[in-house]
């Protein structure tokens, strides 16, 4: 009985000691300096869908300036900022780290350090970076948004500063437009990085929803006219390197006496085998009817070019991807997409899927 007794107790102290550690694990941190902030309240809250910010808990600063609060770990990487009466400090947080944060009181908001993460200090650079810019100059804030997202989206896979970039308001307009045709581009790289690296996110298919809408306002308001008004436009040239490193324009193609199509997608996503077969079926059942010329946006030139080199029709690779020339050229919000000319080389249609490029056909 009492070997039963020590052992029950072993037991229950175990799952004590299991249920108290993972709550530990469950939880993050914030903590810092507020140098000339005693007494004076923080408050962490969180940014939710539509933009409002959700008080989570609060600390009370110490005479010595320090402070710390801890919550519950997001479920996916969120945004998070602390708040000093009206003055806030933004991070993003992907799971359990420790993210601190030192500033003067009577520069909260502009004059801080944020660590912990990789993302909560580049975080931090784009909104230095973001006070320092003359939004009123659109020269200025074009180019600012062209390296931002070359510094902070283009390689970060995902990451949640990706969402957070894309969702800033200045001067009470979003940094960068979905509606607007240069900037649809940087919704549509960042959505397709994150359902690759984050499918399950929630901010991915908000993305790819904003991403689409605001191509499809764009189509409806120029795309569409651009079909509609074919006959009044000159093709939409495209000039790229094919699998044996030669350029082939889609003027060498279409225009030749055959409808051709122009398929935009990618060669080395997951679907990519499905899709190239539905083509390939397409393209056989057409009887030699049809052109195709296919614009892939991989970035794996190798693997891009040993799975082009097995099919029937023309293959080139645009390096620089969804933000190209070619991507604004032809408004394209997401992928694959196919755009249909006639036979003298008239642009007329698009399809969003292999069984409606089919009946269009």
């Amino acid at each position: 009985m009492k070997l039963k007794s020590v052992f029950h107790r072993f037991v229950l102290l175990s799952a004590s000691v299991l249920v108290i550690t993972g709550c530990a694990e469950d939880k993050f941190k914030v903590n810092g300096e507020i140098e000339g902030g005693a007494d004076k309240t923080v408050l962490l809250e969180k940014s939710d869908f539509h933009g409002r910010w959700i008080v989570l808990d609060s600390a009370k600063v110490a005479s010595s300036g320090k402070f710390e609060i801890k919550s519950e770990a997001p479920a996916s990487p969120e945004i998070y900022r602390l708040s000093l009466g009206d003055r806030f400090i933004y991070f993003p947080v992907d799971s359990v780290e420790t993210i601190t944060i030192v500033s003067p009181a009577d520069k909260f908001g502009t004059d801080f350090e944020v660590s912990g993460s990789e993302q909560a200090v580049n975080m931090a650079s784009f909104e230095k970076e973001l006070m320092a810019l003359d939004a009123t100059d659109d020269a200025k804030r074009e180019e600012f948004k062209k390296n931002v997202y070359s510094k902070y989206l283009k390689d970060s896979q995902g990451g949640i500063i990706g969402y957070y970039v894309l969702t800033k308001i200045v001067d009470g307009k979003p940094l960068y437009d979905p509606t607007d045709n240069s900037d649809a581009r940087y919704y549509a790289a960042v959505a397709t990085a994150f359902e690759y690296f984050r499918p399950n996110d929630p901010h991915t298919g908000m993305l790819r929803d904003v991403s689409i809408a605001g191509m499809r306002r764009k189509n409806s308001e120029s795309g569409k006219k651009r079909v509609v008004e074919a006959e009044e436009i000159t093709m939409l040239d495209i000039d790229l390197q094919d699998v044996n490193g030669k350029n082939v324009k889609l003027s060498d193609i279409a225009g030749k006496g055959k409808k051709t199509v122009v398929i935009f997608g990618m060669m080395n996503e997951p679907e990519s085998p499905a899709l190239n077969l539905g083509l390939a079926e397409l393209y056989s059942a057409m009887g030699g009817n049809v052109n195709f010329y296919q614009v892939s946006f991989d970035s794996d030139q190798y693997a891009w070019r040993d799975a082009a080199k097995n099919l029937s029709w023309t293959n080139v690779i645009d390096p620089a991807g969804m933000t190209s020339d070619v991507a604004r050229q032809y408004n394209l919000g997401s992928l694959p997409v196919f755009f249909i000319y006639t036979s003298d080389g008239r642009l007329i249609d698009r399809a969003d899927n292999v069984a409606e490029l089919r009946k269009k056909l």
